[in-house]
């Protein structure tokens, strides 16, 4: 099953609005560093909703040549992991050393000895459309 991720785009946004970092930060009223891993982190950070507001009001300030307002949507992007292919299906059959040998027991032979179970993986190749 595909996961979806939610990718986080500040250094993007930034990026095409001439946005620096230390004036983002200053601001915001927190530390360089604060905003420097926000800027490198590449799922969403954890954001209440005044934190995200304040950021998006931060960027719509500083940025040079807004053509549109940003907006938590221009913040986040869901991108759906393309679907992995499949693998091919294994199912494991149990055969006796008899079935192996193709049953070359002699009539009257009961002995055990020698006997043993191996497991074979019979691998089954479905195309999925």
């Amino acid at each position: 099953m595909p996961q979806a991720l939610i990718k986080w785009r500040l250094r993007e946004v930034m990026a095409r609005y001439n946005i620096k970092s230390v004036d983002l930060a200053k601001e915001l009223n927190i530390s360089p560093n604060a905003v420097s891993s926000l800027r490198k982190a590449k799922t969403m950070p954890r954001l209440d909703g005044n934190a995200l507001n304040n950021l998006c009001n931060a960027l719509n300030r500083l940025a040079e040549d807004l053509d549109e307002e940003v907006s938590p949507m221009t913040l986040i992007a869901y991108v759906r992991d393309p679907e992995p292919e499949q693998p091919q299906s294994a199912s494991p059959v149990e055969l006796s050393e008899q079935q192996l040998n193709g049953n070359k027991r002699t009539r009257g032979s009961h002995s055990s000895k020698g006997a043993s179970t191996q497991v074979v993986w019979l691998m089954v190749n479905q195309e999925v459309s």
